[in-house]
């Protein structure tokens, strides 16, 4: 199953409200960003792996994979793995 990646991002600033459209990286994250408006250096929110994670209208690549990666997992392969491990155990 082919899912679309997001590749670019609005990002906001936490101070002036400025919006600024990027282009995210597809293989790195980006730990630092300058607003173009007032100038202010921009960090990641602690737990978050980068700016766009932070300030960003998407995600960066890294984390939309990684977020795919465990819903794409569906639910009736749980209950049919818990189904077969209790007729085994009884």
């Amino acid at each position: 199953m082919k899912h679309h990646l997001h590749t670019r991002s609005s990002i906001t600033c936490s101070d002036c409200g400025h919006t600024s459209d990027e282009t995210m990286p597809l293989d790195a994250c980006v730990h630092l960003y300058e607003c173009k408006n007032c100038q202010k250096l921009m960090t990641p929110d602690s737990g978050d792996c980068c700016i766009f994670c932070s300030h960003g209208s998407h995600c960066c690549p890294t984390s939309q994979r990684e977020s795919r990666a465990y819903r794409e997992i569906p639910s009736a392969s749980f209950k049919a793995a818990s189904i077969v491990n209790a007729a085994q155990t009884s």
